[in-house]
């Protein structure tokens, strides 16, 4: 398990372990790489990283049509939770007390991305 802090600088061999490819697209000036991976259902998750904007691009396609963009900033940090599997995790903006979005993505042996916003605040009757 490994825990990048965005901000502490890239470290491009944790992601070359996890991805197990080189990045598609890098410009280490600008802060940002990304990779590309495709599953054996031809699914494909094309994964970015600003370290500089502390920011995830995440899009997801099937044959070639994109069916799916997101967008995350304020990411502080990026967790490798199993490089065997292809998974890592990020909390988005995790100062802030009020929500928590939750981000989960696992590459083997099948591409997932899995997404969840919970509300800490207390319900107001």
């Amino acid at each position: 398990m490994a825990k990048i802090n965005l901000q502490g600088g890239f470290d491009e061999l944790a992601f070359l372990e996890f991805f197990c490819e080189e990045p598609k697209k890098s410009q280490p000036s600008d802060g940002y790489w990304c990779y590309e991976v495709t599953d054996s259902l031809g699914v494909t998750i094309v994964f970015g990283m600003n370290i500089i904007q502390e920011s995830v691009q995440i899009e997801l396609k099937i044959a070639e049509a994109t069916v799916g963009i997101m967008c995350f900033e304020r990411v502080k940090f990026i967790e490798i939770t199993d490089y065997i599997n292809g998974k890592l995790e990020f909390l988005v903006a995790p100062e802030n007390d009020e929500f928590k979005t939750l981000v989960q993505v696992e590459l083997r042996p099948r591409i997932k991305v899995d997404l969840s916003t919970l509300s800490l605040c207390p319900l107001v009757a």
